[in-house]
């Protein structure tokens, strides 16, 4: 990967990031990162670095910098002239997409670095769909949940959803990759939705729906084992056992927190009104 091309991904994230923002404070700060884009090339090549190390540290600045960068949309965001042109809604769609659009960095600065990493533009765009779905699940059910713990245990729901899913059409949770029976956990995650809409999303039957899913879960390991998946040169019992139990102790969790967001709200509702 050459400079110029890095240099390109990083103009992109720019103006990726500066969209919907006025026109003239948008092309400034372009025009500001392409400048001193070109000039670090030049700096860099004129003391002899080569292009490698060169690509490398512009990767590694723009990494560096996504805090920053966040924290200037942000900036301008906020300002009067914004302010009437953008939604909280659309403020928080554009939180969670650069949030995602930072996590995919991360494979992108590894591939730099080592083969093991090795993802195409399929892989990433299913990663990038995943992360930005579920920020904006999370955005949607949280908006409706009357505390934290309610929030709380939306967030633990999705982020154990989101992790399952990823694991498996990342390298796989059963066998080797490509593991017929890691299809088993489609129905893990089925349980989980089919419940969360016959309880309509409130907390009492979330907590219910959430302990079913980590039965599921739990069931799916007991089935691998049964069926001597851990007998495949990558899977052991213990890895099976652990990797599952992580996840059914996070449903449970979840399940936990939503049977104290129903507890709080029993309460709530039990107070007189002034």
């Amino acid at each position: 990967m050459t400079p110029e091309r890095v240099a390109k991904l990083v103009a992109r994230w720019a103006r990726f990031y500066t969209r919907e923002l006025p026109t003239p404070i948008a092309e400034r700060r372009v025009a500001e990162i392409d400048a001193d884009l070109h000039d670090h090339i030049a700096h860099e090549r004129a003391r002899g670095t080569s292009d490698r190390r060169i690509a490398l540290s512009i990767l590694s600045r723009m990494v560096r910098g996504l805090a920053a960068d966040a924290s200037w949309r942000g900036h301008h965001t906020n300002s009067e002239e914004s302010l009437k042109t953008h939604s909280p809604a659309y403020r928080s769609t554009i939180g969670i997409v650069l949030v995602a659009a930072s996590i995919l960095l991360l494979p992108l600065l590894a591939m730099q670095f080592t083969d093991e990493v090795a993802w195409g533009v399929f892989d990433f765009a299913v990663a990038g769909v995943l992360l930005v779905g579920t920020g904006l699940a999370y955005l949607l059910v949280a908006r409706t949940a009357g505390n934290i713990a309610h929030r709380a245990a939306v967030g633990v729901a999705l982020a154990a959803a989101f992790m399952l899913v990823f694991l498996v059409g990342a390298v796989g949770v059963i066998g080797e990759d490509g593991d017929r029976a890691d299809l088993m956990y489609g129905g893990v995650l089925a349980v989980g939705i089919i419940g969360a809409l016959i309880a309509r999303f409130r907390p009492q039957g979330m907590a219910r729906a959430l302990l079913a899913t980590a039965l599921a879960q739990a069931l799916v390991a007991v089935i691998a084992l049964i069926a001597g998946k851990h007998e495949a040169p990558i899977s052991s019992v213990a890895e099976i056992v652990l990797l599952n139990g992580l996840f059914v102790a996070l449903f449970i969790g979840s399940a936990w927190l939503f049977q104290h967001a129903a507890r709080n709200q029993a309460r709530a509702d039990a107070r007189p009104q002034a």
